[in-house]
C-alpha cells in the first residue's frame, strides 16, 4: 500500500511510525499507564523507527517490523539505554547479514 504525494511516497512504514508516535503523545499528556512498559524505552523505540524510516531502502518491511516487535517486548524489562543498544546492534547484524 504506497501512496503517492508529488515527490514524496507513504507507506506502511510511515503510518505504523505516524501512529505509534501519536499513541506515545496520548498516553504521555493523557497520563495513561501503560505499566508493563517504560515510557523511556517506548521513546527510544519510536526514534529508532523515525531515523530508520530515513534510510529508505535499508530495511524491509517484514525486517522493520520483526525490530520494532523485538523492541516492544523488550521495552518491558529493559532501560533506554539497554534497549537503544540492542536495536543498534539489531540494525548492524541486519544491515551485514540480512538476518534478525
Amino acid at each position: 500500500m504506497i501512496f503517492r504525494l508529488d515527490r514524496f511516497f507513504l507507506d506502511e512504514k510511515d503510518i505504523f511510525t505516524f501512529l505509534f508516535g501519536l499513541f506515545l503523545v496520548a498516553v504521555h499528556y493523557l497520563k495513561i499507564p501503560i505499566e508493563p512498559f517504560r515510557f523511556g524505552s517506548l521513546v527510544v523505540l519510536f526514534l529508532f523507527l523515525v531515523i530508520t524510516r530515513s534510510m529508505k531502502n535499508s530495511i524491509s518491511f517484514r525486517g522493520y517490523v520483526v525490530i520494532a516487535l523485538f523492541g516492544f517486548v523488550f521495552s518491558t524489562f529493559l532501560s533506554p539505554y539497554g534497549l537503544g543498544i540492542y536495536l543498534f546492534i539489531a540494525s548492524i547484524i541486519y544491515s551485514k547479514w540480512g538476518r534478525i
